[in-house]
Order: structure tokens, then sequence, then C-alpha cells
């Protein structure tokens, strides 16, 4: 099992702007399954590329059916009902909502 060190907060390529990714080739899907085993590992609910200081827009996750990949994805405004309250991995100790 292959893991990757997560950056936490203060890390400067948290606030690096990430790339698109043009082509899904082994290269990222070995990426994807390298991510898949950290966050087992840490274990979490879900990791950014940018949290393992690879500058891509790709993200894994796993809310207990099993793990997935989204690649590029866009994000929108959620809904006040849509909030939660979150665990990061970047900043230990500190809960989002």
């Amino acid at each position: 099992m292959t893991t990757l060190p997560i950056r936490i907060y203060g890390d400067p390529v948290l606030n690096q702007v990430t790339t698109e990714i043009e082509n899904i080739d082994g290269r990222i899907a070995a990426l994807a399954q390298t991510m898949i085993e950290t966050m087992n590992e840490a274990p979490g609910v879900g990791l950014a590329a940018n949290q393992v200081g690879v500058q891509k827009r790709l993200f894994v996750y796993d809310k207990g059916d099993g793990p997935h990949v989204v690649v590029n994805p866009r994000f929108s405004r959620p809904t006040v009902s849509g909030l939660m309250k979150r665990a990061v991995f970047r900043c230990p100790g500190l809960v989002g909502r």
C-alpha cells in the first residue's frame, strides 16, 4: 500500500490554484488509487489532490458505499440546508460547517 503525506493548514501549496486534468490516463488513475489508500489510512472520508501536494483538480471520497473519484469538479454555493459540520484534514483540530 502506498500513501502520500497530507499537507496541513499553513502549507503554501494549499493556496495555489489547481490545474484542470485534460487527459485521464494511467498516471491519473494511479494517483487516484494512491489518494484512496492515503484517505483510508488517514482515516478520512475525502481527500483533494492538492492536499497531497499535487496541483490537479481531482478529489476522492467515500461516504460508506465505496470510494469515488471526481475529476475537474466545479463548485456552487450550498444551500443552508446543505451545510454540515465536517472535519478538515489540512486543519487538524478545526471543524467547519
